[in-house]
C-alpha cells in the first residue's frame, strides 16, 4: 500500500494516463484503422450480355471490366458452366503504382443472383488463370416453377481505393 502511493503522486499520475491512453490507441484504434478495407463502390455499371460462342465485350459498360465468355451458352441446369472474366488495364496510378503487382493487390468476385425468383446468391470462386484473367466454375439448381429462369451476374473487382462492379443480364443461347 506504501509503494502503490508513493508511485502515485501528481506527476506519475499523469504520465500514468498519458501512457495508458497511448496503449489504449495502440490497441483499439491502431488495428482498426490499419485493417480498414475501402469498401466503397468506385463504378457501378450494368448491361445485358446475349450468351453466344463470342465473348460479350464490356468496354461500353464498365471501365475495367472487358470480356465476360460463359460456356456452354445456355445456361443447363445440373451442369458445369464455366465463366471467364477479362481486365482491362488499370488506368487510375492511385490504384497501382505497378501493373505487374495489380492482381497481388486486387482481386475479383463474381455471383449469380436469380432475376425471376430468389434462389439466393450463388457465389462463384474465381482463379487467375492469365494476367488479368479468371475464370470459376458453378452448377446451377433447377428452379421447378420457372424452366426458363433469369440470372444476372454480379462482378466486382476489389481494389485498395475501392470496388469496380458490373450487374449483367445473362440471357441464354437455346440453339446449344
Amino acid at each position: 500500500m506504501i509503494i502503490v502511493s508513493k508511485w502515485l503522486t501528481a506527476e506519475r499520475t499523469s504520465t500514468s494516463l498519458v501512457v495508458l491512453g497511448l496503449i489504449l490507441l495502440a490497441v483499439i484504434i491502431l488495428p482498426r484503422w490499419l485493417l480498414k478495407e475501402n469498401n466503397a463502390f468506385v463504378s457501378t455499371s450494368s448491361q445485358h450480355c446475349q450468351l453466344t460462342t463470342e465473348p460479350c465485350l464490356l468496354t461500353n459498360s464498365s471501365p475495367v471490366f472487358t470480356h465476360l465468355q460463359v460456356t456452354p451458352t445456355s445456361l443447363p441446369y445440373d451442369k458445369p458452366i464455366t465463366f471467364n472474366v477479362k481486365l482491362g488495364q488499370i488506368t487510375d496510378q492511385s490504384q497501382v503504382a505497378d501493373q505487374s503487382r495489380a492482381t497481388d493487390q486486387n482481386y475479383v468476385t463474381l455471383q449469380l443472383v436469380g432475376k425471376t425468383m430468389n434462389m439466393g446468391l450463388l457465389p462463384i470462386k474465381l482463379k487467375q488463370i492469365a494476367p488479368q484473367q479468371f475464370e470459376g466454375n458453378v452448377i446451377l439448381s433447377y428452379c421447378t416453377i420457372d424452366p426458363s429462369m433469369q440470372w444476372q451476374a454480379d462482378i466486382r473487382l476489389h481494389t485498395p481505393t475501392g470496388i469496380h462492379q458490373i450487374l449483367i443480364d445473362l440471357i441464354p443461347n437455346d440453339d446449344t
